[in-house]
């Protein structure tokens, strides 16, 4: 009676913690969505304000470290992307998030903290360099970039004509600059982005891509 009391608590909590997760992944897409930066960070905050144990919440805080280094508040994102690249989960770290951190306390003016952070995340690198492609934990077909919303909406308005639908607009930032990605909604594996692509055979140009 205790093992199938047991069994029944471990089932509840792993389905709670799955809807919980699933709606964070929803209001993560939700936020990277948005044109206005200032709706995306309510958003973002919203999720981090959760502390759950998520790869959203983390994620969540990447992107507000990335858009303060945008508006130029490089002491609020250099002191989000520090605890980013310290405690954030293996798989989802990436040089972007490690070079951002640097520019952005190389901004500040802070040159010995950046030593500090080099020395300290390059012994990171290869616990990294041991985790395979596969481990991304989102994965999409990709269209398009640009570094204007409007021409992204173009795109997505142009494949939408083509009768190819479920498409979104990701705003990531690169090197400094927001820069606007016309993709389909997001995969759980590279296989299944893969058996979806297939149908675009012939109808457009795309790429798999994932982090």
């Amino acid at each position: 009676m205790k093992l199938l009391s047991k069994v029944i608590t471990f089932c509840y909590l792993f389905f709670s913690l799955s809807a919980q997760d699933k709606d964070l992944s929803l209001k993560y897409e939700q936020a990277i969505n948005l044109e206005n930066g200032d709706e995306a960070l309510k958003i973002y905050d919203e999720i981090i304000n959760t502390n759950l144990d998520s790869d959203y919440v983390w994620l969540s805080k990447l992107k507000k470290g990335e858009m303060f280094y945008a508006l130029g508040s490089y002491i609020t994102s250099s002191s989000i992307l520090k605890e980013f690249n310290l405690n954030a989960p293996l798989h989802l770290q990436n040089e972007s998030a490690k070079n951002l951190l640097f520019k952005s306390l190389n901004a500040t003016g802070e040159s010995d903290s950046l030593k500090v952070y080099q020395k300290l995340l390059s012994s990171k690198k290869t616990k990294k360099n041991k985790i395979k492609t596969s481990s991304n934990k989102v994965w999409f077909i990709q269209f398009g970039a640009f570094s204007i919303f409007d021409n992204a909406q173009v795109l997505k308005d142009s494949l939408n004509e083509e009768k190819i639908f479920d498409i979104q607009i990701d705003q990531v930032l690169k090197n400094g600059k927001m820069i606007f990605y016309v993709r389909s909604s997001h995969y759980v594996s590279y296989e299944e982005a893969f058996n979806q692509s297939k149908k675009l055979a012939n109808k457009t140009k795309f790429t798999i891509s994932g982090f």
